[in-house]
């Protein structure tokens, strides 16, 4: 009985947060990624964007006061990798804190020798380990252009990809994946664009993505839903695992 009545209050908070159709129109128009998406996903991605509205708070930093259309586009936004995955997939955070541009972070450098120091970095977005995702509102406002850019995905993957330890672009996968196929072909992929750097040739894609295995995942997840084409010509094998992965489909 307790458990229907949270279900039906959830909904109810759900029902709430549905947006107008004009506000869906507005950020449309400003996103060709969403634009993209046709038949039920549609229905099914305007869902998905309520819950995130519905169950996650969004503060303002730095002088930024968030308005309804910017949260709405960050849902909508947010809502494209757990179209399949399902709103659990977010459950490890509860906050987006809103920058108006990019923001300084303080960071830990660790060296070979184990000599760890201190500094600052200027960051379009942020993703804590079980705690809120940070975002650059105007780097927001730049992503999901077709270009494999879309630092809302990138964050969310780091999320999404802690859920079973840590950020290591190793997410939990379906119970019909391969782990071990998961690992050798992203850590190929891994290898080969460390290489292409080396030999200080032009990568196919963000180079930020050899940084470390998470941030592969994190990027290559952006080029999925982004530019999914240009990374399936380059990429196909991480490719054909991440539409596994977030679409469920059989590989």
């Amino acid at each position: 009985m307790f458990h229907n009545l949270r279900q039906r209050r959830w909904q109810r908070k759900v029902d709430a947060a549905m947006p107008s159709r004009e506000d869906i129109a507005a950020v449309i128009d400003h996103f060709p990624a969403l634009a993209a998406i046709e038949g039920d996903s549609v229905e099914r991605l305007l869902h998905r964007a309520a819950e995130i509205l519905a169950g996650k708070t969004f503060l303002g930093a730095g002088g930024m006061e968030p308005e309804h259309l910017d949260c709405l586009a960050i849902a909508m936004l947010a809502a494209r990798p757990i179209l399949d995955l399902g709103i659990d997939a977010y459950g490890d955070f509860h906050t987006f804190i809103l920058y108006p541009d990019e923001f300084i972070a303080e960071e830990e450098i660790e060296d070979e020798a184990g000599v760890v120091s201190h500094g600052r970095d200027l960051r379009a977005g942020e993703a804590w380990a079980r705690g809120p995702v940070v975002l650059s509102m105007a780097d927001v406002m730049d992503s999901a252009q077709g270009q494999g850019f879309d630092v809302v995905v990138h964050e969310l993957a780091h999320q999404i990809d802690q859920r079973n330890g840590d950020m290591d672009g190793f997410p939990p996968l379906h119970r019909s994946m391969d782990p071990a196929d998961w690992t050798s072909t992203f850590s190929d992929a891994f290898k080969r664009l460390n290489d292409t750097l080396d030999l200080d040739e032009e990568p196919a894609i963000d180079p930020y993505a050899a940084e470390s295995p998470a941030e592969y995942f994190a990027v290559t997840s952006e080029y999925f839903f982004d530019a999914p084409d240009w990374l399936e010509q380059h990429e196909p094998g991480v490719f054909r695992l991440l539409l596994a992965f977030y679409r469920g489909r059989d590989v």
